[in-house]
């Protein structure tokens, strides 16, 4: 019998939610969506901003509200990401949750976390091995894949948020910064990055993942859509060098760029740039899909195998 999911994602970035209509071990389909910037991981280290916590509380209320007539409302999946997985005062935002929505949120674990970006990857791209990179807001997860089976990941601090809020003090950011930015990617990098071999691919999903693609795309006509685009490392750089020389007030005006993300998306960028060179990756394949499609996924089929 199908049913109604909610779920709710509480990213670094934005809040993600969704309604679904559920047919166990047949499929599901999304009813309504709506995505609001939250910006819970633009605080300092380990804190929650207070702006952010209301305005996550504001969004998840007036959400599940409109679609939970006479408080009947559908089954709630939420889980929660690198900021509130960091954050020291997170209860701020977790105990109103359940005490006034009835929402237990689950904290992704990196692990768990970096888990639903394979796994959507894997349901929505065709390969069999290869680097899924997911870039946040807080986090960078790196999963290599061989034959379709996870065999290392590693959670690196590099979100563009974070990324942005430690290095970037001038707009637009002085060489200077950008260096010093560059030598803390290289830096965990080495650590967590493994080295593309031969017959591998990267896999890229992410908020500025997506927009990257999106400027690729409108700045070179063609297709339209973003899902399964190949970008080469070229592509990524010449992006990164048209978004380098640029104000936040200039980049308003790149017309696939969300005026939200005008002031990471440098970093950002800087962060898929090196994964690439750094790891000696090609080709990035646009994946977008997220955690909310994978645990989609994952209620509908939930009773297989």
């Amino acid at each position: 019998m199908a049913e109604l999911v909610a779920v709710v994602d509480l990213g670094s970035t934005a809040v993600r939610l969704l309604i679904a209509r559920v047919t166990p071990d047949t499929g599901y389909r999304v009813l309504a969506e709506e995505r609001v910037p939250t910006r819970l991981g633009g605080g300092a280290p380990g804190t929650l901003p207070r702006e952010a916590i209301d305005a996550t509380l504001r969004t998840v209320h007036r959400f599940l509200a409109r679609y939970s007539p006479n408080g009947r409302g559908p089954r709630i999946v939420a889980v929660a990401t690198s900021a509130v997985r960091d954050a020291e005062n997170r209860e701020r935002l977790l105990d109103p949750l359940r005490r006034d929505e009835g929402i237990d949120v689950q904290i992704l674990s990196a692990r768990d976390e970096a888990r639903l970006g394979v796994d959507a990857a894997l349901e929505s791209l065709s390969f069999n091995n290869g680097l899924v990179v997911d870039l946040g807001g807080a986090s960078l997860q790196l999963s290599r894949v061989r034959r379709r089976k996870v065999v290392s990941m590693a959670s690196l601090s590099l979100g563009a948020v974070r990324t942005t809020r430690r290095f970037v003090r001038h707009d637009p950011p002085t060489p200077r910064e950008l260096r010093a930015l560059r030598r803390e990617i290289r830096t965990q990098l080495m650590v967590g990055l493994p080295p593309a071999a031969r017959g591998e691919i990267l896999v890229g999903l992410g908020g500025t993942v997506r927009a990257l693609a999106g400027i690729h795309l409108r700045a070179h006509g063609g297709r339209t859509r973003r899902h399964g685009l190949r970008l080469h490392q070229s592509d990524v750089t010449a992006v990164r060098e048209r978004l380098e020389g640029l104000s936040q007030r200039k980049r308003l005006r790149i017309r696939s760029l969300k005026a939200e993300r005008v002031d990471i998306i440098l970093a950002g960028a800087i962060v898929i740039e090196e994964v690439m060179v750094f790891g000696g990756y090609l080709t990035l394949a646009v994946c977008t899909w997220g955690i909310r499609d994978a645990i989609l996924q994952r209620e509908t089929f939930r009773g297989r195998g």
